[in-house]
């Protein structure tokens, strides 16, 4: 079959499968319906090497085993994740995060004790404890 994209032509040719026919499943419109299996089922093997933004793949990768290129022929090496380093404005959020807790627990501590609410204050001090053990 010929088919053009973007102005390249190009011949197309669809694999051929093999398929036998079950029994009859049912009824649609009076047509008996029935189940088709594969023979068996065809799995395209490509041989390319692909870049993607400098980094090369393609289906010779198993579990993240990439081929070397050295002077052993069919060597591979394991690949490592990359794992961002720790961002050191995180660390400084927690503690500013932390101390408005803490700030935000003592006034309500504070007016807890002004009204005299012991049930409340002891919640509030069991809060705390678990803020500073963080």
């Amino acid at each position: 079959m010929k088919l053009s994209y973007r102005g390249v032509n190009y011949e197309f040719t669809p694999p051929s499968l093999e398929v036998t026919e079950g029994e009859i499943l049912g009824k649609y419109r009076g047509v008996n319906w029935r189940c088709h299996t594969l023979q068996e089922t065809p799995i395209p093997q490509i041989n390319q090497t692909l870049t993607y933004r400098g980094v090369s793949y393609g289906p010779n990768r198993v579990n993240n085993q990439v081929p070397t290129m050295g002077a052993q022929a069919g060597s591979t090496r394991t690949l490592k994740p990359v794992v961002p380093k720790a961002f050191p404005v995180r660390k400084q959020a927690e503690e500013v995060h932390r101390a408005n807790l803490l700030r935000n627990l003592e006034r309500r501590l504070q007016v807890a004790k002004e009204r005299g609410d012991q049930n409340l204050i002891s919640l509030l001090e069991a809060e705390s404890r678990q803020i500073v053990g963080l």
